[in-house]
C-alpha cells in the first residue's frame, strides 16, 4: 500500500502544516531541489540531490536530526516519532 506524504514523511509535513514553507524546483541551473524557509528566510537547502525522492529524503532528515530536536516542542517531537513507529519508518 503506498503511504500518504504525511506517513512517508512526517516531519515534512509538520513543518509544511505549522512551521514555514517548502520550495521545489527541477534543480535546474544549479538551484537546489527543495529549500525550507521559516521567518527569517531559509534553514535548509538541498545539495546535490539527483531527484526528489532524494531531495525530501534528505530535508526529512535534517528537520528530524538536527532542526526540530532544537527548535520543536517536546511533545510535537514524541507525536512525530510515534508516527514513525506506527508507520513503519524507524
Amino acid at each position: 500500500m503506498k503511504k500518504t506524504f504525511s506517513q512517508q514523511y512526517p516531519y515534512l509535513d509538520y513543518w509544511i502544516e505549522d512551521w514555514g514553507e517548502m520550495e521545489t524546483t527541477n534543480g535546474d541551473w544549479g538551484h537546489s531541489r527543495l529549500t525550507l524557509l521559516d521567518e527569517g528566510g531559509t534553514i535548509y537547502e538541498d545539495a546535490g540531490s539527483k531527484s526528489h525522492d532524494e531531495a525530501l529524503e534528505k530535508a526529512e532528515k535534517f528537520l528530524r536530526m538536527e532542526y526540530g530536536p532544537k527548535c520543536f516542542d517536546k511533545e510535537s517531537i514524541v507525536a512525530l516519532e510515534d508516527e514513525y513507529k506506527e508507520n513503519g519508518l524507524v
